[in-house]
């Protein structure tokens, strides 16, 4: 299976795509392909160290997918693992210019599924309005279309349970509007032991600390 996960600057994209790909790792390999041109400053192959003892590959630059070098040099070795039938999740940049790479590898991609994550704490999503505008543009612009949404509402250490089902109320709302499912919600484990009967995507992450720059979040 294929995952698609797009976002605005700042949604958390990347941790979403991090902690999925720990998820599926225990089905067998996974491949993150970090195809973010858009923010070189902060991006799924910093991890590749971190998450290789877990069975997942993080494929980025061409040029031994070096995490300070923006050369635009983009892997696409990770075609032949979609073509295997491998969990690959491309970690795509949201905006027009981040969604032209899909057009360099969509014809490879049988079953996928598109994922939009939203924060509702920042500024470009705060509204249903302007998710759904958001999600139109994907869809205006992608080859393929979305089939999801994850709510990933977070003030950082300082989130509380009411933060995250606001955030999720905003994204159920923006969802109906658009057709679209609440497939997950991201979270710290211990606030979803305070909010697990109230929580309505159909999956649910949980982490205990961050897996992006940690020393940022706290």
């Amino acid at each position: 299976m294929t995952y698609i996960v797009t976002g605005h600057y700042g949604s958390g994209k990347t941790e979403f795509v991090l902690n999925l790909a720990k998820k599926l790792a225990a089905e067998g390999r996974v491949t993150i392909a970090d195809l973010d041109v858009i923010n070189p400053f902060f991006r799924s192959r910093e991890c590749a160290a971190k998450l290789a003892p877990l069975g997942i590959d993080v494929m980025g630059s061409a040029l031994d997918n070096n995490t300070g070098q923006d050369i635009p040099a983009l892997s696409f070795a990770f075609l032949s693992r979609i073509r295997a039938g491998e969990h690959v999740i491309i970690d795509l940049a949201g905006g027009e210019n981040g969604l032209k790479l899909l057009t360099n590898c969509h014809n490879a991609i049988d079953s996928y599924r598109f994922f939009c994550v939203f924060n509702i704490y920042r500024p470009e999503t705060n509204t249903p309005e302007k998710m759904i505008e958001f999600c139109q543009m994907v869809n205006a612009q992608s080859p393929l279309k979305l089939t999801g949404l994850v709510n990933n509402g977070n003030l950082l250490a300082l989130t509380e349970s009411t933060h995250v089902l606001n955030s999720q109320a905003a994204v159920i709302t923006a969802g109906k509007a658009l057709g679209l499912p609440l497939e997950y919600t991201l979270m710290q484990a211990g606030i979803y032991s305070e909010i697990v009967d109230k929580v309505l995507s159909e999956k649910v992450l949980t982490f205990t600390v961050p897996l992006m720059r940690e020393a940022w979040q706290g």
